[in-house]
């Protein structure tokens, strides 16, 4: 299989050179040749056109391509992506990430053994450590693969295949390109300038997976630019380093598989204790499901962390991944197995909810007033201090 590395560029010159840093620092097969394409949107930094033509890559094919017209973050992603129409898969990066050195074998080996499953989407490169709603850790259950399943993507570093990339773009432009499947709410709030908006709607409409590395590959540093209006340092994570070969599950085989809001999928809780087969349920540990969502997923019973009238069962909060705790039976009364239509939604409800997360992911440690009170005046002086 011929894996083109594709890197998204437009105008942060010293993001663009920290990333082909680390390209030049991963390792690459030795009789193999990996092309390079920089896409580099119109109207760029002139110091990023000259960065890009001035790199030397000894590791195969390098291409700058100066994109004619000014194309936007939306449509600059897709005309990278349709360069898979020229390789048989490529790596996507945009230029403020770094890759791991062994970045291109887990990409390659995982692309390989995924290839012919037309219920995958594609690949990301990044270790997903936090559900993207609630901002809390996501902690895939453990199944002896070095990856997992999430029916969403995510943004940092991804891999397609030219058929997962084909069978998008189908979609796309077909009447049918509207989500079929409940989404959260907060995908009615993103700008018209994203594009993982509609890979998102493809991966749940079409009930197709993403599949993510338990180690990253890749790691963000959050610069300045379309998504962020300041640095970030929330999407730094550990990189793999060392390991060259990998070990993965057939999406059929694997349990650690997950719906878009990051939970488990109820036929792999299924796998792991038999007590709830026979039931139609949902699970929604981290309560991020709307009514409006569970309507539409039409199960007459929910495990939920909401408060809930008349539940059939409850478990507590303690055990890690949250699921487990449902599967150990935990004794507790933080996570429910209730009908759906028991759910309580109103605001002291809410507040529960909340309380009972944020214990549970705190692991019971809150912080002490004097430490807040510190945290707040160390913030203060730093934004006052003289210049």
């Amino acid at each position: 299989m011929s894996v083109a590395i594709v890197v998204n560029a437009y105008n942060r010159p010293a993001a663009l050179a920290r990333l082909l840093a680390s390209l030049q620092q991963a390792a690459y097969p030795a009789d193999v040749p990996v092309p390079l394409i920089i896409s580099i949107d119109h109207g760029g930094a002139a110091a990023v056109r000259t960065l890009a033509h001035h790199f030397m890559w000894p590791h195969g094919p390098l291409e700058v391509i100066v994109q004619e017209q000014h194309l936007g973050l939306v449509q600059h992603f897709f005309a990278c992506g349709d360069l898979t129409q020229r390789y048989d898969a490529i790596v996507y990066l945009e230029d403020d990430l770094t890759v791991s050195p062994v970045f291109l074998a887990y990409a390659t080996q995982a692309l390989s053994f995924y290839q012919h499953d037309q219920r995958v989407a594609g690949l990301s490169l990044f270790g997903l450590w936090f559900n993207g709603y609630t901002q809390q850790p996501f902690v895939p259950l453990a199944d002896g693969s070095d990856a997992f399943f999430v029916q969403v993507p995510y943004t940092l570093g991804l891999a397609f295949t030219r058929a997962h990339w084909t069978r998008f773009k189908a979609w796309l432009s077909s009447s049918t390109a509207v989500p079929t499947a409940p989404l959260h709410e907060a995908w009615l709030h993103f700008d018209s300038n994203d594009w993982f908006p509609p890979l998102t709607r493809f991966t749940v409409a079409t009930n197709r997976y993403f599949v993510f590395p338990r180690v990253s590959h890749v790691t963000g540093w959050g610069d300045v630019g379309t998504h962020f209006e300041q640095a970030t340092r929330f999407l730094q994570v550990p990189l793999q380093r060392d390991k060259q070969h990998y070990t993965f599950k057939q999406l059929d085989e694997a349990v650690a598989v997950y719906d878009s809001f990051f939970e488990l999928q109820p036929d792999r809780l299924n796998r792991l204790t038999d007590r709830w087969r026979g039931y139609n349920y949902t699970l929604d540990l981290y309560g991020s499901k709307s009514q409006a969502n569970l309507r539409a997923l039409r199960a007459e019973y929910t495990f939920t962390s909401r408060p809930c009238r008349n539940p059939s069962a409850s478990f507590g909060k303690t055990r890690w991944p949250i699921e487990m705790n449902v599967v150990d039976q935990v004794p507790g009364a933080e996570i429910h197995f209730c009908r759906t239509a028991d759910i309580r939604w109103d605001r002291l409800s809410r507040l529960r909810l909340w309380h009972s997360n944020y214990e549970y992911f705190a692991r019971g440690r809150a912080p002490r007033l004097t430490t807040i009170l510190k945290l707040a005046l160390v913030k203060a002086l730093h934004r006052f201090r003289p210049r």
